[in-house]
Order: C-alpha cells, then structure tokens, then sequence
C-alpha cells in the first residue's frame, strides 16, 4: 500500500518550504508554524493520496490546496485525538466570523471531510452561489454544524468558516449561499501561522509565540 503521508521534523519540513512553489509570503507563514511548534512531527500528504482522495470526492481541487497539503498539512498524523485551536482569525476582510472571540472554546478538526454524499446536500455546496463552490476541510470537534470550508473556484484561497444549516437556509431562501460565509483565513499558511494549540494522544502543544 502507498504511503498516505510524508513524515518530518522541524529541519526537513523547512527544506520542503523553501523548495516548494509557495510565494514568498505564504512560505514564510510556514516557517511561522514550524518555528511555533519546533518540537512537532509535521507531515505533508503524497500526491497520490491527494489523486485518490480527489477521486473519492468526484471534484478536482485547486491547484493552491494542492500545493499546501503537499508542502505541510499539518502537524502528529494519525493521532486519534488530533485538533487545533486558533489564536486569531484575519482581520483582513471586513466582514468578520461572529465566533472571533470564541477561539479559546474551539477546536477544529483538519480532517478534510469533503462533501456530503446527498446529491441534494452537495449541491447546495457546489451550485449554491455563482462564485463559489464550497468544499468544507474542518469541522468543530463539539459541533460539527460549525465547518471551515475552501472555494474550488481556482484562484480563491481564502478559507471560510459557516455554519451548515445557515448554509442550507439561504439556499432554501433562494439566497447566495456566500452570504452564510465568513472568510476567516487568507490563505492555508495564514491558517497555518495562527495555530494556537495542537491537541493530540492525550497532550497539547502551545505555540512557542504565545506569550
């Protein structure tokens, strides 16, 4: 069976940012990450677990996403218990999540669930705004109604946190599902630099900028 993962320390996940295709400000968001957790054991997921999962999906996703779960996904793959909490979300955007300031009660679950498997419930998703083809890749571990979600539409890389029924209901009301979404991150790095804690096998890693 191929691998699924590519594991590495701290040094080697450096190496993969500073050779890898990610515009400058975006690698150095990474190393942001990686100097917040120097201790961690980082992975990056192969491209033929990226094709496979794709597949699995029935979509294709943009090239971006691609490059930032190939480059460094994350942190302790295949912990059982593994979730993140946020320091912050952007303030890059002027509408803002109205759980900004409930990042100390939340964690979220990096476990690209992908969409649902109602053709109904994917297609509010998928065709529920002109612009945007919603592709959730995080649920809240307490309630997983809570989601973050990336646009498959190619040249968006924001990451946006909604609530599915909100989501559902403006469809249902025949209203642009992006209303029900609020960009939370600019881009996988951004989320990537503003990991607070790591939760995982029963421990928790606190970033080393927090004060």
């Amino acid at each position: 069976m191929a691998d699924i993962v590519i594991n590495m320390d701290a040094e080697v996940a450096r190496q993969r940012i500073f050779t890898s295709e990610l515009e400058e400000i975006e690698q150095s968001r990474y190393l942001n990450f990686v100097e917040h957790f120097p201790s961690a054991n980082f992975y990056a997921n192969t491209m033929d677990a990226l094709q496979s999962y794709q597949e699995d999906q029935k979509i294709k996703l943009p090239a971006w996403f691609l490059t930032y779960r190939s480059t460094l996904a994350e942190a302790y793959a295949g912990a059982d218990d593994l979730a993140l909490q946020f320091a912050s979300f952007t303030d890059q955007f002027h509408v803002g999540s109205p759980r900004r300031r409930q990042l100390s009660d939340m964690w979220y679950t990096l476990s690209l669930p992908g969409l649902p498997k109602g053709k109904k419930e994917r297609n509010i998703l998928l065709k529920g705004s002109p612009s945007i083809k919603l592709f959730p890749i995080a649920v809240d571990i307490v309630d997983d109604r809570y989601q973050l979600g990336i646009n498959l539409n190619k040249d968006d890389t924001r990451i946006y946190e909604y609530h599915i029924e909100d989501v559902q209901a403006s469809f249902s009301n025949g209203e642009d599902i992006s209303v029900s979404l609020f960009p939370v991150f600019a881009s996988p790095g951004d989320l990537l630099s503003r990991i607070q804690n790591i939760r995982h096998e029963g421990h928790i890693d606190t970033s080393a900028a927090s004060p």
